[in-house]
């Protein structure tokens, strides 16, 4: 329909370089293309947060892709956690990524079942939250601590999810309504009703049009009107990022959004429209600027282990590189990493440790665990 802001931002993006077979459109899409392409709206309110997040996330993708796969995989790892933890502050949870990576590899001490949590138990199953935020009343209740158990469940599915698109290029979570319906089942262990993904799919992924971040900020905020999920939670930003990925199958990491400062998701919950799209462009650019943090930090560590002096017979080089792919090290995943004896993986992490590469993450005396500085 002319006039349609919609419509209208449409033929904006598209090239017009860009030609179609005529034939091979359906009739909508037809009318659609016969008209004449609005000129290039260069005050247009999205034209300099898309060109900034583009170029952030294309700088972000070529330096990961220019990096050993020994560093790739940490940052997938890393930013996994990143992405689950910006996700859990945006739903008033603060977790540290540290913590999360815990949890996840079953090196907590406890679980959430008590109410009114003292800082000696929180000390024991969040050491990094603690040592950052302070003390933490994190739940008054039974009830309310069932409810922060669901809600690390949740982070966690979030982190194995995203950190699957950057690894598998034959995923395609959106094939069809069965793949979205599967997808978003592990993500929020509930089923999701089919009307509503059938809807969206031929609505809002099958016939939108335009560049790829722009889609992936429509999914999601039109998967939110249109399954009416709540407002803090993570399908459907998951979505758009599925859906980004289906064009960029080749990129090494998926698309980052929730390791943006909490401000900016803050701002973004306030806005609708453009100032939405504004807003969501930006997360983006922000989170890839912090994955640009975390493969610099990788790339420096890399750089400082291959400068210990490792002799032909040593194991560091590939101490190196088991700290390198995981987000959090144990002396039991390490001797089996590199092939050693548990008294001689605890050597390497104390030499790594006093290269400054790893330092301790749970402030115990026993059942440790390290992770990268």
């Amino acid at each position: 329909m002319p006039g349609d802001p919609e419509e209208d931002e449409i033929n904006w993006f598209r090239p017009v370089w860009k030609t179609e077979d005529q034939n091979d459109l359906d009739p909508v899409s037809r009318r659609r293309s016969q008209r004449p392409l609005a000129e290039p709206d260069f005050d247009h309110p999205l034209l300099i947060p898309l060109a900034r997040a583009q170029d952030a996330v294309a700088r972000l993708q070529a330096k990961t892709e220019a990096a050993s796969e020994v560093v790739t995989e940490g940052l997938r790892a890393r930013m996994s956690y990143l992405e689950a933890s910006g996700w859990l502050r945006y739903a008033h949870i603060r977790i540290h990524p540290w913590d999360l990576a815990l949890s996840d590899h079953r090196l907590t001490w406890g679980t959430f079942t008590g109410a009114a949590l003292g800082r000696i138990r929180q000390a024991k199953m969040l050491p990094s939250t603690v040592a950052q935020e302070g003390e933490l009343v994190l739940a008054s209740s039974a009830v309310e601590a069932l409810q922060l158990q669901f809600a690390i469940g949740q982070a966690l599915r979030l982190a194995r999810l995203w950190r699957r698109l950057g690894e598998l290029r034959t995923w395609r979570p959106l094939a069809d309504a069965d793949a979205i319906g599967e997808t978003l089942e592990s993500l929020l262990k509930r089923r999701v009703s089919n009307d509503a993904i059938a809807d969206w799919l031929s609505r809002f992924y099958l016939r939108d049009q335009g560049p790829d971040l722009l889609r992936a900020g429509r999914a999601a905020k039109n998967w939110e009107c249109q399954a009416g999920v709540k407002e803090r939670d993570p399908d459907g930003v998951f979505l758009g990022a599925c859906l980004w990925h289906e064009k960029n199958r080749s990129a090494p990491i998926a698309l980052p959004f929730w390791s943006a400062p909490e401000e900016r998701h803050i701002r973004l919950g306030r806005k609708v429209g453009v100032p939405w799209m504004v807003e969501f462009l930006d997360c983006i650019a922000a989170a890839a600027a912090t994955g640009m943090r975390e493969l610099k930090r990788l790339q420096e560590a890399e750089d400082k282990g291959k400068t210990m002096g490792a002799t032909a017979r040593s194991r560091l080089p590939k101490a190196v590189d088991a700290v390198l792919r995981a987000h959090i090290v144990t002396t039991a995943s390490l001797a089996r990493a590199v092939d050693v004896t548990p008294q001689a993986a605890l050597v390497l992490l104390r030499q790594l440790t006093a290269a400054g590469i790893v330092r301790e993450a749970t402030g115990r005396a026993s059942s440790r665990a390290y992770a990268l500085v």
